[in-house]
């Protein structure tokens, strides 16, 4: 933890193009003041809109950091960790919105289990409805398989997946999970010096998932806590990208794969994804057809992205497997 640290809690954004989200975000972070002090710290990956200039000129106090380049989520959020001088981090997004008693609750939550060194809430979107990326368990042949053909809807006590199911949220209680996602972090300052800071062999996404696994194996839990929520427009500034930003998480997650498993079992892996993210697109495809709602197509596309990366690396991972 950083030596001088005397706040309650540090907040790192990362901001790419957020435009009015970022303000929305720090708007409901106001609305969340807490009592013993804390900073803001955004970190801007070389904006060309107008975002950064309207941060200054509404909120002074935020501490501002401007990269010359797009350097990632990772490397962005390692830039600020170093100044952060809270008792708590929160990894947030910029495209979310933080209801009310969320902070006070997540912090009381870690004084009140000192064996546990990280937690989220649950995520929902503008509509109120829940996503299901906000937390789960690490990635195996295990958990894949049974995201892939759903099992973990169907047996969610007994089929692990890499998503948490939905299910699991209704009883809002926590939860004890693998890893939650980086849009909405809360972890112990003194983490970020005993296990490191985020891999920068991830421009962006898995970073959250990999880092969770050493806080894991240095005998820290990691809870989910549904009875808090941050609403997370999920992806609006990554979206710019179009493609590229779901082709960016299979991306990520072959780069932890190839970290952790053999070219076969690599292959394996993409393999299930890709059948997963097949019957996905098959399914919203229906849906698309049968109602005509624009959310599915957008979902088809997405599914369809990720089907054909997951196929064209199962392909380089084969030929590495064969030599």
């Amino acid at each position: 933890m950083n030596q001088s640290a005397t706040l309650q809690l540090s907040i790192i954004i990362v901001n790419w193009n957020a435009g009015e989200y970022l303000q929305t975000c720090l708007h409901s972070l106001q609305a969340n003041a807490l009592p013993d002090g804390w900073e803001i710290i955004v970190v801007d990956n070389a904006s060309t809109d107008s975002s950064i200039e309207a941060v200054k000129s509404a909120f002074p106090a935020v501490r501002l950091l401007r990269n010359q380049e797009n350097v990632g989520f990772a490397a962005a959020n390692n830039l600020a960790l170093p100044l952060a001088r809270g008792e708590f981090v929160l990894l947030l997004n910029p495209d979310t919105e933080v209801a009310p008693n969320t902070l006070m609750g997540m912090m009381g939550y870690l004084r009140e289990h000192p064996h546990i060194g990280v937690v989220g809430p649950r995520l929902m979107d503008g509509e109120g409805r829940l996503q299901g990326g906000a937390a789960g368990y690490d990635p195996s042949p295990h958990t894949i398989f049974n995201y892939a053909f759903f099992l973990y809807q169907v047996f969610p006590h007994s089929c692990r997946s890499l998503w948490l199911g939905r299910s699991f949220y209704n009883k809002q209680q926590p939860i004890e999970v693998d890893w939650v996602s980086g849009a909405a972090l809360m972890a112990r300052n003194v983490l970020f010096t005993e296990v490191g800071h985020l891999s920068e062999d991830f421009f962006m996404y898995v970073e959250d998932i990999e880092w969770c696994r050493r806080v894991r194996a240095a005998g820290w839990q990691i809870h989910v806590l549904p009875m808090f929520t941050v609403i997370h427009h999920i992806g609006r500034s990554a979206r710019q990208r179009e493609a590229a930003f779901y082709a960016a998480n299979i991306e990520s997650m072959d780069i932890d794969y190839r970290h952790r498993f053999s070219p076969h079992m690599v292959l394996w892996l993409h393999v299930l994804g890709c059948i997963g993210f097949t019957l996905r697109y098959f399914l919203y495809t229906y849906f698309y057809w049968r109602w005509r709602t624009p959310i599915f197509a957008e979902l088809r596309s997405q599914w369809h992205t990720c089907a054909s990366t997951s196929l064209h690396l199962a392909y380089d991972a084969a030929k590495r497997w064969l030599g």
